[in-house]
């Protein structure tokens, strides 16, 4: 029997850059059964899409661009709402091509941008920790002002994982605060809109509430 392909389930968090030395020395209440610090990195994000055509559809098609490599993706959402979602992760070339090419016939590899125009890039600082010896807890901070966290579970079971996780977060609820916690694209086209109204260089776009659903 073929393994099942993993998932990416995750839950956004409000993120008090206050609380980040507590985190780093374990010294909440109550402590982390175990943390382990992995590492900080940068790395720029440049998504791709036209007439917002793949976003509809629940596709993200993303290059991700650190100092020593690039990585192209394909997230697909499964499910989720704001802030608890699941996405499949798609990285080979074939597979991608074979989501994206039935919205936009135009998708290359051979063309610069993919033969599609450029939704949004930025820039992102993440600290990453793993924590109670499973759940990835990640800290971004964008080039444009913006930070969030994420807890995130790689499973087969959706279900399963983000109960999981919400009991984790519910444990260490003095770190995981609650509210609706943005994510990095709604707030980049968020700042986009803001500088274009006052008179900046950014691009007016409008969201609307099902899309803004799933930004990540």
């Amino acid at each position: 029997m073929a393994a099942r392909r993993l998932l990416e389930v995750e839950s956004k968090f409000l993120f008090n850059p206050s609380l980040l030395a507590t985190l780093q020395s374990n010294r909440g209440h109550p402590a982390f059964k175990r943390l382990e610090a992995l590492h900080t990195h940068t790395f720029t994000d440049t998504y791709y899409d036209r007439r917002d055509t793949l976003s509809k559809n629940g596709i993200w098609l993303r290059q991700r661009t650190t100092k020593a490599s690039m990585m192209v993706e394909a997230k697909v959402r499964v499910s989720g709402d704001f802030s608890r979602s699941t996405f499949d992760e798609i990285t080979d070339w074939q597979d991608i091509t074979a989501i994206i090419r039935p919205h936009l016939p135009e998708f290359s590899t051979q063309k610069k941008g993919f033969g599609l125009d450029l939704l949004a890039e930025f820039t992102t600082t993440r600290q990453e920790f793993r924590a109670d010896e499973k759940f990835a807890v990640v800290l971004d901070h964008t080039d444009f002002g913006h930070s969030v966290g994420e807890v995130e579970l790689m499973a087969e079971d959706e279900k399963e994982a983000h109960g999981a996780i919400d009991q984790f977060m519910a444990r260490y609820a003095w770190f995981f605060l609650k509210g609706k916690a943005e994510g990095k694209l709604e707030a980049y086209f968020r700042a986009q809109s803001t500088d274009h109204s006052t008179g900046g260089s950014g691009v007016a776009i409008t969201l609307r509430e099902e899309d803004q659903t799933f930004k990540s």
